[in-house]
């Protein structure tokens, strides 16, 4: 639970900040566009500027901090798979009970400052004008806020706002770490289980994929059928070697929902993997379906050494470049294979097997 906490640190800082400038703005529309409600004018007249921003700060802090677990509640598997409409409903009901919460601690919080209490009922409440546009604003920011996670989703993270700042508009030079994730025997499955059947232990897969990655600070780059593209930041791929322990503990998943593979698919998948690393080029492409693109010889040479798992009956080949970069503890156990003539290129590239201990 610590580490969890530790990992999502950022993102419970960045929700407090957006909602801390959502209430602020709010503020600013209040005592501009609503000077005409009654109870307003009353506490622009009775609370100070500097009680005003104690107040918003400590709304916006808890704001903040119960929808962040709320979102990560969200993040658990289960609840991932549900539909969106499934979704969007429970989140409905529960932002429902959050925006009465914040209400109440924001009324209790306010009459501390006031020489004269309000004394609302809850009836008084929930029928104040000014509380309804507070409901309905609160209920905007929220679309916004899960619209925004979403995008950050589907894009993956980080990628929304250098998209925003139009970082890679002219093309960049990275060095980034790529993994090419393939079902092993896929062709004879496809025509054993049937393609309606295939595509269900797919997207199966690629949800436990999916959480594996995120633990490992990974992004997914694209699908290709039944094969994923997972990237890294170079130093953060190789620290702790990430790289490696994400493709072990992707295959420690699927063994941990062995029963399930078995009962509902009658086998257990196996995914072999080829890893490598360098610099390329990153640019954003596209206009009606935008996205960040990679070029170069990197994803060629990674998608190449995937191809020769099958010839050498491993499960995960790693280029010697990256290697020379990883500091390999007693967790793995790496093997020389010797340099293999990749095809479409000239020079031979050192392969080695990596097995787990």
């Amino acid at each position: 639970m610590k580490k969890v906490l530790r990992d999502k640190f950022p993102f419970f800082i960045y929700t407090i900040i957006f909602w801390f400038l959502a209430f602020m703005f709010y503020d600013v529309f209040r005592r501009m566009g609503l000077s005409d409600q009654p109870t307003v004018e009353l506490l622009q007249e009775r609370i100070s500027r500097l009680e005003n921003l104690e107040l918003t700060s400590k709304i916006s802090f808890i704001t903040g901090i119960l929808y962040s677990f709320i979102e990560i509640g969200f993040d658990q598997p289960k609840l991932k798979r549900q539909s969106l409409g499934v979704r969007l409903a429970i989140k409905s009901g529960i932002y429902l009970l959050l925006m009465h919460f914040i209400l109440a601690v924001g009324l209790f919080n306010l009459n501390r400052f006031l020489e004269t209490p309000i004394d609302f009922t809850y009836l008084q409440l929930v029928t104040n004008g000014a509380v309804w546009s507070l409901t309905i604003y609160f209920f905007v920011c929220s679309v916004l806020y899960s619209f925004l996670r979403m995008v950050n989703e589907k894009f993956g993270p980080g990628v929304l706002w250098d998209m925003m700042k139009g970082k890679y508009m002219t093309p960049k030079v990275e060095k980034k770490i790529f993994m090419f994730l393939d079902l092993k025997s896929s062709t004879a499955l496809a025509e054993k289980l049937g393609y309606l059947t295939y595509s269900a232990l797919i997207q199966q897969c690629f949800y436990d994929l999916n959480d594996v990655v995120q633990k490992h600070q990974g992004q997914i780059y694209q699908y290709v059928g039944d094969e994923a593209v997972i990237c890294w930041d170079y130093e953060k791929g190789v620290k702790e070697n990430v790289c490696i322990d994400c493709y072990f503990a992707f295959q420690r998943k699927l063994f941990s929902r062995r029963e399930f593979y078995e009962d509902t698919f009658g086998i257990l998948p196996v995914f072999k993997a080829g890893l490598h690393g360098g610099e390329l080029v990153v640019t954003e492409v596209g206009v009606v379906k935008k996205e960040i693109a990679y070029h170069g010889d990197v994803i060629n040479t990674t998608s190449r050494i995937q191809d020769k798992c099958n010839e050498f009956d491993a499960k995960l080949l790693i280029s010697g470049d990256l290697l020379k970069d990883l500091s390999f503890a007693s967790d793995y156990k790496p093997a020389l294979l010797g340099e293999v003539t990749l095809k479409g290129k000239e020079l031979p590239v050192q392969l080695h097997s990596v097995d787990a201990h």
